[in-house]
């Protein structure tokens, strides 16, 4: 038998790589079902003790552009880009932008406050503040022993 040093940096990196792959399965996967969507923007999720902090980078967009909505504790951020030159002018163009519509989903958890969620776009970038519950700690009841 070989023993292996176990290294807990590797562990997180092999996680986050598989949680790639099947992140990337089910944007293939969902693409397939609904091509409307064929942009897919940047997020990230931050937890603190108070709440959560989702953001969007959303480069060329305003907040017409961008619809919220939480239904059935599934928050649904989405939204369309739209490419305003004319290229039927010019046939020599080239471009890596990405244009189109997004629709992201998050799962809420148990502990939000949603009617404290709240939303704010500066400079293309979202940002969702999302309240938690304060947690509340069970009492201790000490029981005497006879």
């Amino acid at each position: 038998m070989t023993l292996i040093k176990w290294n807990p940096i590797i562990r997180p990196t092999l996680f986050n790589e598989i949680d790639s792959w099947f992140n990337n399965i089910s944007s293939e996967f969902n693409s397939v079902i609904s091509k409307d969507i064929t942009w897919k923007p940047s997020f990230e999720v931050l937890n603190t003790n108070d709440a959560y902090h989702v953001r969007a980078d959303l480069p060329g967009l305003v907040k017409k552009d961008v619809t919220i909505e939480v239904v059935n504790d599934i928050l649904t951020i989405s939204g369309e880009r739209k490419n305003e030159n004319d290229l039927s002018k010019n046939d020599n163009h080239y471009s890596e932008f990405s244009y189109g519509k997004f629709a992201r989903t998050f799962n809420l958890p148990e502990d939000v406050k949603q009617e404290g969620i709240k939303a704010t776009m500066k400079d293309g970038v979202l940002a969702l503040q999302i309240p938690r519950m304060e947690k509340v700690n069970p009492a201790i009841k000490q029981i005497a022993i006879k």
